[in-house]
């Protein structure tokens, strides 16, 4: 009831003491921020910003206006230069820029050249007649040469918007035409050609058409019509670039339209420049409140955090038990820290407890583990091995294999000589897996092989063995089975199925046929079920493959099962092989077809091959 008590009353103090750093915290800032907003709204921007704007506006209009006279002076045609260079897309084009442009034109110059001076020589030397070919080669050169300086005209356009675009920091520095339907603009020239963005189509050029709606251009648009520059500055729609539009009335009046603009983000810059004053004022006082919060920090948040910090990390190091002792033997601050302190030293309790529960649950693991492995191998020691004389030479051949799902699996299997010409066969499932399953499987074995070596029909030992397992089976475990005699000197096979898998037949000749003969009950459910009892004959090379469900129910990751036709499909090709070749064509077949995928259930084949008899009897109860 103590314990009860106290808890509330420790909430409370929790509480508490949590909101005494935070509010300490909350008004050390707040007393900061209120200086600083107070000192920079005394220095507003608005003056300033206007100031900057009206300056560059008119540093702009002094651009666009030189740019203009610039193109009067070289003698721009705003309609007869713009058809001109569009229709020479052959050598006006973005991959080329002003360089490569001069050095292209030289290169025709000299052609002309050398077509010239020789034209000259065969003329004076040869005469007319044999110069005329010459002639028109050096009238072609002169025609093209004439064309690149039509062409020159726009790439010194070009390199002047280009070389004033990069020495006064223009994010556009572009001539455009209008277009008749008021919402478009056509590139004259942008100063960039040449380059990988102008190439790609990032930047505009010559011809491109670009959208300039009215309503989000309208200084666009107005200076357009009234052929003056606008007196301020225009902000673009998406507010990150200040734009001066110039008429350039000397090129065929207001065919053409000059834009210049440069980022908005300069003008923040030009602002804060200005406002360095305020800004050292305000660092002053940042530096001052920071002091004072160190001072506070230090001695009721940081002192105690490092102190607790290093206890932990001891903790972590070592995990030395005493370390919660010396956190609750300190004097921690009423707040986050202390709560933090307490909350820390439960922490260290709970985990050196449940460190001592996963050490116990650890031993108690290694020790089922230990026992598994030894009943594992005891599970193994009681399985028959495939060793000589079961290789052949006394009327058949025989080899199986056995894989558990689990550490201990349910599934077993037996053959063994019920005297010098009979061979007995049995292969069984037991309804689980793991130790219990193990044990009855012991069981079951033994019964089922101490019956058959008393010379009882293969359907009576099943049903004096069903009786036996049914006696003490408390678990209400069952197993299925499938036994077999065969008569190594007739080859008659004599057999009884108790719920088990049919086996599947395998002729000498590849034929296959699944033997479904009537089942009987599983053993141990119920004593007083009655077997019946069937018999074939064997031929030499015939095969009997026998096995347990985890062969036909295995798996793969699709959770699609393998199943009896592929199976059936899988031994179709191997008749008259080993036994041991047999069993390891399902093994792989199934592991194959499971891929890695896990499986649920013991996987166990038998493979009993019926062979010519040697005449040589072979000792009763040998293996």
């Amino acid at each position: 009831m103590a314990r009860d008590g106290a808890a509330p009353d420790r909430n409370q103090k929790d509480d508490a003491r949590s909101g005494r750093l935070t509010r300490r915290i909350v008004a050390a800032f707040a007393i900061f921020a209120l200086i600083a907003v107070t000192l920079s709204a005394a220095f507003i921007y608005t003056s300033v910003r206007t100031t900057y704007l009206d300056t560059q506006a008119d540093r702009l209009a002094q651009l666009a206006d030189y740019a203009g006279a610039s193109a009067s002076q070289n003698g721009y045609d705003a309609g007869a230069d713009y058809d001109s260079w569009i229709e020479m897309d052959d050598i006006v084009n973005r991959d080329t820029d002003y360089d490569a442009f001069i050095a292209e034109q030289d290169a025709v110059l000299t052609t002309y050249n050398t077509l010239y001076e020789e034209y000259e020589r065969v003329l004076t030397t040869q005469g007319e007649e044999a110069a005329a070919d010459l002639y028109d080669q050096t009238s072609a050169a002169l025609d093209e040469y004439n064309r690149y300086l039509v062409a020159a005209y726009f790439y010194s356009l070009q390199d002047m918007l280009s070389r004033m675009k990069e020495a006064y920091q223009l994010s556009d520095f572009t001539f455009i035409m209008p277009n008749d339907d008021g919402q478009t603009v056509t590139c004259v020239a942008a100063g960039t050609s040449g380059d990988e963005s102008t190439a790609a189509g990032d930047q505009p050029f010559l011809g491109d058409v670009l959208e300039r709606p009215r309503d989000q251009y309208p200084g666009l648009w107005e200076a357009f019509e009234s052929g003056e520059a606008l007196d301020h500055l225009d902000l673009s729609p998406d507010g990150s670039l200040y734009y001066m539009y110039m008429p350039i009335s000397s090129v065929l009046a207001k065919s053409w339209l000059c834009v210049a603009s440069i980022p908005a983000s300069e003008l923040n810059d030009a602002v804060m420049a200005q406002m360095v004053p305020t800004l050292a004022i305000t660092v002053v006082v940042y530096v001052v409140c920071l002091a004072a919060l160190l001072v506070l920090f230090r001695s009721t948040l940081v002192r105690p955090l490092l102190d607790l910090t290093g206890v932990m990390v001891e903790y972590a190091e070592g995990h030395d038990v005493a370390s919660a002792a010396r956190i609750r033997a300190r004097t921690w601050p009423r707040d986050e820290v202390g709560i933090l302190a307490d909350r820390t030293a439960e922490m260290i309790d709970e985990t050196e407890a449940h460190v001592e529960n996963i050490a116990s649950l650890e031993r108690d693991r290694e020790r089922v583990r230990s026992e598994l492995e030894v009943a594992s191998r005891i599970q193994a020691s009681a399985l028959p091995e495939v060793v000589p004389p079961f290789t052949g030479g006394r009327g058949f051949a025989l080899a199986a294999s056995m894989s558990p799902a689990k550490e201990v699996g349910g599934d077993f299997f037996d053959f063994f000589m019920v005297d010098g010409t009979h061979l007995a066969t049995v292969i069984a499932d037991v309804s689980d897996k793991g130790v219990p399953a193990a044990l009855f499987m012991m069981r079951a074995k033994a019964i089922l092989k101490q019956l058959l070596m008393e010379g009882l029909e293969p359907a009576e030992a099943m049903r004096r063995g069903n009786v036996d397992l049914c006696h003490d089976n408390e678990q209400g475990m069952f197993v299925t089975v499938w036994l077999c005699v065969l008569d190594t000197e007739t080859r008659e096979l004599t057999y009884a199925c108790g719920g088990h898998n049919p086996p599947l037949y395998v002729a000498a000749d590849g034929s296959t046929e699944w033997v479904r003969d009537r089942s009987g009950m599983v053993l141990g459910a119920f004593d007083a079920m009655r077997y019946r009892q069937f018999s074939r004959t064997m031929a030499p090379g015939d095969t009997l493959v026998l096995y347990t469900d985890g062969v036909t129910e295995a798996m793969d990751a699709a959770g699609t099962c393998f199943g009896e036709d592929r199976l059936a499909e899988l031994l179709r090709g191997h008749a008259g092989a080993e036994p041991a070749a047999t069993v390891e064509t399902v093994l792989d077949g199934v592991h194959a077809f499971a891929a890695g995928a896990p499986q649920a259930d013991d996987i166990t084949v038998v493979a009993l091959r019926c062979e010519m008899w040697p005449h040589a009897p072979v000792p009763m109860g040998t293996k």
